[in-house]
C-alpha cells in the first residue's frame, strides 16, 4: 500500500513541481480519491462534474493539503470539491437571475445524487430541490448536502465546514427548516401524481 504524500508548504510544492513535473503525490491522490470525488460532484452538478474535478486537482496542485498528524486529506479534498460545486451552483443561480427569468437547469435530468429517496423523485422535482438548495446560505447548503446526500455524520460536516459539531447541526437544522415547506409540497405532488 502506498503511503500518504508528505506535507508540503506552498513554496516547497512550487519547488517540487519545478524539479519533478509528473507530481507523483498528486497522481497518487487522483488515483486514490478521483472516482469517489467524481461521483460526489456528479451528484451535485451532473455533467459539470469533470470540469469541477479538474478545478479540485488544480487547487490541490497549487495549495497542497497538509498531511501531518491529525490531518484528513480525504475530508480536505471533499471540502474543496463541495465548495467548487456550490460555487458553480450559486454562479448558475446568479446567471439565471441575470437572464431575466430564463429557465436554465442546474443539473441535466437523470443525473441526480446517489441518495435513493432523491432519485425516486421525478426529474422536475429533483430540479426544484436543487434550485431551492442552491438558494440556501453557503454553510447551510453545504451542511444539508453533506448530511442528506452524502450521508456524512456531524463530525465530518464540522470538519468540512471548519466549525464545531453544534454549528454543523445548526446549519443542517436551519437549512432543512427552510427547505421543509418546498419538500413537503413536492412530496404531496409526487405521491398524488
Amino acid at each position: 500500500m502506498t503511503e500518504a504524500p508528505s506535507p508540503m508548504s506552498s513554496a516547497r510544492a512550487a519547488a517540487h513541481s519545478r524539479e519533478n513535473p509528473t507530481e507523483p503525490w498528486l497522481a497518487e491522490l487522483m488515483a486514490r480519491h478521483g472516482t469517489e470525488l467524481r461521483r460526489h460532484l456528479t451528484g451535485m452538478v451532473g455533467d459539470d462534474a469533470d470540469d469541477l474535478l479538474q478545478e479540485v486537482w488544480l487547487t490541490t496542485y497549487r495549495r497542497p493539503p497538509e498531511t501531518g498528524a491529525g490531518s484528513n486529506v480525504r475530508a480536505w479534498l471533499y471540502r474543496v470539491a463541495t465548495n467548487a460545486a456550490l460555487d458553480r451552483l450559486a454562479r448558475d443561480r446568479r446567471r439565471r437571475t441575470a437572464l431575466d427569468g430564463a429557465r436554465l437547469k442546474l443539473v441535466p435530468d437523470g443525473r441526480g445524487a446517489p441518495d435513493a429517496a432523491f432519485e425516486s423523485l421525478s426529474a422536475k422535482a429533483r430540479a426544484r430541490v436543487r434550485e431551492r438548495l442552491a438558494e440556501l446560505p453557503h454553510k447551510q447548503r453545504q451542511a444539508v448536502w453533506l448530511r442528506w446526500v452524502t450521508g456524512a455524520d456531524y463530525a465530518e460536516i464540522a470538519r468540512a465546514l471548519a466549525c464545531s459539531q453544534e454549528s454543523a447541526r445548526a446549519n443542517v437544522y436551519n437549512g432543512m427548516k427552510r427547505l421543509r415547506g418546498e419538500l413537503f409540497d413536492l412530496w404531496k405532488e409526487e405521491s398524488s401524481g
